[in-house]
Parts: C-alpha cells; structure tokens; sequence
C-alpha cells in the first residue's frame, strides 16, 4: 500500500504575503509522489489578520493510528510571525519540514519497526538538506 503526505490548508486573511500561497502550493506538489511508511494527513492553518493565531507557531493535536498506519495533525503558524516575516518561503518550508519531521518521530516513539532516517531524507529537500 502506498502512503503519502497530504495537506489541507487555510489561511487568515488577504494580507498574508503571496509567497505563502505559492509555497504552499509548490511544496504541496513537490510532495505529492512522494511515498512514505505511513500517510499524514495534515491540515495547515497560517495565520493572518483575520483569522489570528496567537499560539507558537508548531504542530497541534498530533495523533498516531497504527493499525491504519497514519498520522494527523494540525501546523499552525503564529499571525505575527507570518505576517512580520521577510522570508515566507523559507519560514514555511522550515515550519512545515520541523513539523513533519517531529511527527516522524512520534511514530518512531510508538512503531519499532519504523525507519526513522529514510523517512526523514524524504523531506530534507525542504530546508536544503542533502539527500544522501
């Protein structure tokens, strides 16, 4: 069975700089064939200044399912820090590479059989990491 990563996302208002709109979309089709050992299913909330998130920007309500072998969550990104940013490309790739990357873990915490480095590598090229 083939497991990918999926996002939804929403945003919070129209002064949210394009780059973020983009970015998404690029990392999203960047992403789209890529196959991993579970399927995350991700909903991606940027704040804006409409909808205003004040909480760290990070991952929410994290939940692991291994007898379907997925995992879901939430990414939310600070209004602040979304708005108060110069660089949206690399503060979304970041935010959602840490992100992933985090929920990597909590598998691996919970599936002894999960390969912890090759899901990882798979998602390197979002903060420029060599792939190896």
């Amino acid at each position: 069975m083939t497991h990918r990563l999926r996002f939804r996302s929403v945003f919070g208002g129209p002064s949210i700089p394009l780059t973020y709109f983009e970015e998404l979309s690029r990392t999203k089709w960047q992403l789209r064939n890529v196959e991993f050992q579970y399927d995350f299913d991700l909903l991606v909330i940027v704040g804006g200044d409409i909808t205003t998130v004040t909480d760290p920007t990070g991952v929410r309500s994290p939940r692991v399912f291994l007898a379907r072998r997925t995992i879901t969550a939430q990414i939310q990104m600070n209004s602040a820090d979304v708005l108060g940013d110069s660089d949206a490309r690399g503060f979304l790739r970041q935010t959602i590479h840490a992100a992933v990357t985090e929920l990597i873990a909590r598998i691996a915490a919970r599936d002894a059989d999960f390969d912890v480095d090759v899901e990882r590598q798979k998602v390197a090229f979002l903060v420029g990491e060599a792939l190896g």
